[in-house]
C-alpha cells in the first residue's frame, strides 16, 4: 500500500488496495504509471486495485492507517522503500557565461549521441529565445521563466525516453535547481545532468568576436550576465569543463562518458 513499490507476492492477502500518493505530481507524470505498474506481478493471482490519492509520499497529510481505513482496508506492514523511477530518458543542461562554449560543445554532444543511434533534441539558448520564449526579456523573472520552460520541455522529452541537450546561460542556482526538479519529476532521479562550462570571464571576453562584452561594459547592453547581472557558479554541477584545457570534442566526450553512453 502507499507510494511504495509492490512487495513480493508471498504473504499478501487475496485482495490488495494500492494507494499511490500523487500530490504535486503532474497528471501525466510517468511516476504514476510506473508505480502502478510495479504491482502488476502481484496481480497474477491476486485482485489488485491501484488508486491515486492526493497526499504526499514522505509526509502524508493523513496517516497511512487512517487513509487505509477510509478505503475500508488495513495497512500492510513491511513494505519496502520506493524504487526509483527510470524512463531511460536524459536531460543535459549546459550552463556558463556568454561565449563560454556551451552551444558549440552541446552541438558536438548531439552529433556523438546521434552517431550512437540515440534520439536527441537540442534546445539551444538562442533558438529557444526565438521560439519557445519569444517576448521574454532579460530581467531576472524572464530569465527564470525561460530556464523553467526549457526544464519542462526537456523533462517531457526525457519522460518518453529521449535525450534533451540544453544550452542556456542559466545564471541563477535556484532556477537551475527548478529545472532539475522538473526533469526528475517526469523522468526519475539521475535523469538530469548539469554541465558547467567553466570558462573564466576574461577568456569569454577575449573570445567575443561580436563585441557584446565591450558594449555591456560601456553600458550599451543592460543586464548582461557577468558584467551588469550576476552569474552564480554552480556548486552542484555533475560535470565541470575547463575549455582552456579541453577541445570541443574532448569536452563533449567527457559529458558522453559521464552519461555512460560513450
Amino acid at each position: 500500500m502507499g507510494g511504495r513499490p509492490a512487495p513480493d507476492a508471498a504473504g499478501l492477502p487475496a485482495v490488495v488496495l494500492a494507494l499511490l500518493p500523487v500530490a504535486g505530481t503532474a497528471p501525466d507524470s510517468a511516476a504514476i504509471s510506473t508505480l502502478a505498474a510495479a504491482w502488476a506481478p502481484v496481480a497474477r493471482d491476486r485482485a489488485v486495485l491501484v488508486v491515486p490519492v492526493p497526499v504526499t509520499a514522505t509526509a502524508p497529510e493523513v496517516a497511512w492507517p487512517e487513509l487505509a481505513a477510509a478505503y475500508g482496508a488495513a495497512e500492510l506492514a513491511g513494505v519496502g522503500t520506493p524504487a526509483p523511477l527510470a524512463t531511460g530518458g536524459r536531460a543535459v543542461l549546459f550552463t556558463g557565461l556568454s561565449g563560454a562554449g556551451k552551444s558549440t560543445i552541446a552541438a558536438r554532444l548531439v552529433e556523438l549521441l546521434l552517431e550512437a543511434g540515440r534520439t536527441v533534441t537540442l534546445l539551444d539558448g538562442d533558438e529557444v529565445r526565438t521560439h519557445l520564449s519569444a517576448g521574454l526579456g532579460f530581467a531576472k523573472a524572464d530569465r527564470d521563466t525561460n530556464v523553467r520552460r526549457i526544464g519542462w520541455v526537456a523533462g517531457q522529452i526525457a519522460k518518453h525516453g529521449g535525450i534533451a541537450v540544453c544550452a542556456p546561460i542559466a545564471p541563477y542556482a535556484a532556477t537551475r535547481a527548478d529545472a532539475r526538479a522538473l526533469v526528475e519529476e517526469q523522468a526519475g532521479p539521475g535523469s538530469f545532468t548539469l554541465v558547467h562550462v567553466a570558462t573564466p570571464l576574461a577568456e569569454c571576453e577575449a573570445r567575443d568576436r561580436k563585441g557584446l562584452y565591450a558594449k555591456a561594459r560601456r553600458g550599451e547592453i543592460a543586464e548582461f550576465t557577468g558584467i551588469s547581472d550576476p552569474y552564480e557558479e554552480p556548486t552542484d554541477a555533475d560535470v565541470t569543463l575547463d575549455t582552456r584545457a579541453l577541445s570541443v570534442d574532448e569536452s563533449a566526450r567527457a559529458v558522453l562518458t559521464h552519461l555512460g553512453l560513450g
